[in-house]
């Protein structure tokens, strides 16, 4: 479906006829005051009310939504093709919870959220591609967060800590972090997890072994293992699934691996850095236990993996420049108002020095 970027479905002032895109006055009162209300996109709130262009900054103007009763889950700055700015909201906390009348689901990705309040009744939580760097979720004397799945790729998270008291969490996505540590306090107090994704981040070592029962995926490709991998300590039942491509690994201990994870269906491997030694006997164990698996040794033919997650890096690059472009665009428009301005009064200081 096309969509017009001239004109914003869902989108009226109260009070005003008031145009997304009009000029107000700095200092205005209109500015600090006026709130706009948003409607969902049609149709969209079978699924989930989607609003493109919505306004809030703690403490400053905010949107309201209009939405029916039964939506209870809703999704801002969607469709990328209608968002006119991308810096329009900068937090999640309580008073947009409350603003977005207490979704069960929300997803807002692409902006440049930088702080996220967690919500006890919040149950799914897409935050992907902004720059968090803080997540609060603190512990709540007799209450537990609802939260079960919470997607924060793409963001500034450097370790996982404030998210200890999210026991609830079966997906927990983090790829294309800066994490450097993983506590493994804070995995066990998981439960119900059964995915996690930390491919992409700064790891050198991982507590395997205090990796929950429940877990069927680990992704922890593209991070900074090196040498032998071993799974000392480590039991996971329930684990289908591990990914730890592209890592520095030339050894891996196949045995402990298979005896740590028993129901294990795939293992990804293949390393753009060095080959794996005894790649051959690897595999060869692997075949016999009934194990899916990549090419363990360098190779210059891309996986289809990797296909999939260049072409998320590239969409990634593409739109860090188009915000580049924005800031860039922005800083210019500033300084040639700031030379208009000094043209006009050298202008007037001239003409008023001529008169004298």
């Amino acid at each position: 479906m096309a969509f017009s970027t001239g004109c914003f479905s869902g989108f009226r002032p109260i009070e005003k006829s008031l145009s997304f895109g009009a000029h107000l006055p700095a200092g205005s009162g209109n500015f600090t005051n006026t709130l706009w209300a948003h409607q969902c996109d049609p149709g969209s709130e079978i699924f989930a009310c989607t609003v493109p262009n919505f306004l809030y900054k703690p403490n400053h103007n905010h949107s309201t939504l209009v939405a029916p009763g039964t939506v209870r889950k809703v999704r801002l700055a969607y469709p990328r093709d209608k968002i006119l700015l991308r810096d329009n909201i900068v937090a999640y906390d309580a008073v947009l919870h409350e603003i977005l009348k207490r979704p069960r689901a929300v997803q807002i990705e692409n902006v440049i959220i930088k702080t996220v309040d967690l919500p006890l009744d919040l149950e799914y939580a897409d935050f992907s591609s902004n720059l968090i760097a803080t997540v609060s979720a603190p512990e709540v004397n007799g209450s537990e967060y609802a939260l079960r799945y919470l997607d924060l790729q793409y963001n500034r998270m450097t370790a996982i800590d404030s998210l200890r008291a999210l026991v609830h969490l079966e997906t927990l996505l983090l790829a294309h972090n800066r994490i450097v540590v993983v506590d493994g306090s804070v995995l066990k107090g998981f439960p119900k997890l059964a995915g996690l994704h930390l491919g992409a981040n700064q790891l050198e070592e991982f507590p395997y072994a205090d990796l929950p029962a429940t877990l069927e995926w680990l992704v922890l490709c593209r991070n900074d293992f090196a040498n032998i991998l071993e799974f000392t300590g480590m039991y996971a039942p329930a684990l289908k699934v591990l990914n730890l491509q592209n890592n520095f690994l030339n050894s891996l201990n196949i045995d402990s691996l298979l005896a740590a994870a028993p129901n294990l269906k795939e293992l990804l491997l293949r390393n753009d850095f060095v080959a794996i030694d005894g790649a051959s006997e690897i595999v060869h164990k692997l075949q016999e236990a009934g194990i899916a698996h990549d090419k363990l040794a360098h190779s210059d033919q891309e996986s289809d993996y990797d296909e999939e997650d260049g072409d998320g890096d590239s969409y990634r690059y593409t739109n860090q420049k188009h915000q580049a472009r924005e800031y860039i665009f922005s800083g210019l428009l500033a300084v040639m108002n700031v030379c208009v301005m000094a043209w006009g009064g050298c202008r007037l200081y001239k003409a008023l020095h001529s008169e004298k």
